[in-house]
């Protein structure tokens, strides 16, 4: 595990809807579809954490409740790279890419071996 893992996922956008808004503000799933003008299905799916954030979402959500796009972005960008961090096979994946250093170290290495 790198230093810039972290132990705990972070709060999901739905998490934040559903406990900092919704309960607070007693809103229903369905009566925030009807403000943000979308299908219920689409705001259930996040609150429940089966879909992620899109900017477009992001964009209507800090319209309703006046906060900025990127409050929401950010909380979907946060898990999105934690998730990347903490997934073996992909962890596994992301070993195997070269930096730009050692592809020229490389390059450099088999021109002098021509020469």
């Amino acid at each position: 595990m790198t230093s810039q893992q972290s132990l705990r996922k972070p709060t999901t956008p739905g998490d934040v809807l559903q406990y900092d808004y919704l309960e607070p503000l007693n809103l229903k799933i369905a009566d925030l579809a009807e403000m943000l003008n979308v299908h219920r299905n689409t705001i259930s799916a996040l609150v429940n954490n089966n879909r992620k954030l899109t900017a477009d979402m992001a964009i209507r959500l800090s319209r309703v409740f006046d906060t900025t796009i990127e409050f929401w972005l950010n909380l979907q960008q946060n898990v999105d790279i934690w998730e990347v961090q903490n997934n073996a096979r992909t962890q596994e994946e992301m070993s195997r890419i070269k930096t730009i250093a050692e592809v020229l170290a490389k390059r450099k290495s088999d021109q002098q071996d021509i020469a």
